[in-house]
């Protein structure tokens, strides 16, 4: 009996290995369908500019942004180094060589709060930082850039809305044109 479960144990561990090491994908609602994302190019149809002291600019709603609204989906378009002066990203055609996703989890740290009932004193407050501990949770591609003329351009960062962990998912195709406007055109291999 033992035996039976170390092998539906190892079973198991080996078909979620096996799904894990699949191919990244990304759902193109127009389609209702999930496209592999490994390969692709980025046209950037206009110059961008990224302030002194930064390394990235934001992308959401077609505009470029200093600061965003985490809870919309949103691309960061970054560079290698942190220069004392502004830096303009050329349109170009960027090919992506690779591409990853990310959780990011926050958790609430709000102020403790503190009731007092007769002689008893309630305190609230949970999570690490004494918050509500309600969490929150972003999954995010990085899309590593690729171009002989500008290669201090690294990458093109894009979240999806931060959400309550059930709700949380990865930006679609569409969230990611949406973001992007008409700065740039993203093409993946698998949706040729």
């Amino acid at each position: 009996m033992i035996q039976k479960r170390w092998i539906l144990i190892a079973f198991l561990f080996s078909c979620h290995c096996l799904s894990a090491c699949g191919p990244l994908t990304i759902k193109d609602t127009t389609t209702q369908s999930f496209i592999p994302m490994q390969r692709g190019v980025l046209e950037l149809h206009q110059d961008v500019v990224i302030p002194a002291n930064r390394t990235r600019v934001f992308l959401q709603d077609g505009r470029v942004l200093y600061g965003i609204n985490e809870y919309y989906p949103h691309c960061q378009l970054r560079v290698r180094n942190i220069l004392e002066e502004t830096q303009t990203v050329q349109a170009d055609r960027f090919t992506i060589d690779n591409v990853f996703g990310t959780l990011d989890q926050i958790v609430s740290s709000g102020p403790v709060r503190v009731a007092a009932v007769g002689a008893t004193v309630i305190a609230g407050g949970g999570g690490n930082g004494g918050g509500n501990g309600e969490g929150r949770q972003m999954y995010t591609y990085f899309m590593a850039l690729h171009s002989d003329q500008q290669p201090q351009v690294t990458f093109l960062v894009c979240g999806g809305a931060l959400k309550e962990p059930a709700f949380a998912e990865y930006p679609t195709l569409q969230d990611i044109q949406t973001a992007i406007g008409d700065y740039a055109t993203l093409t993946l291999d698998g949706n040729n």
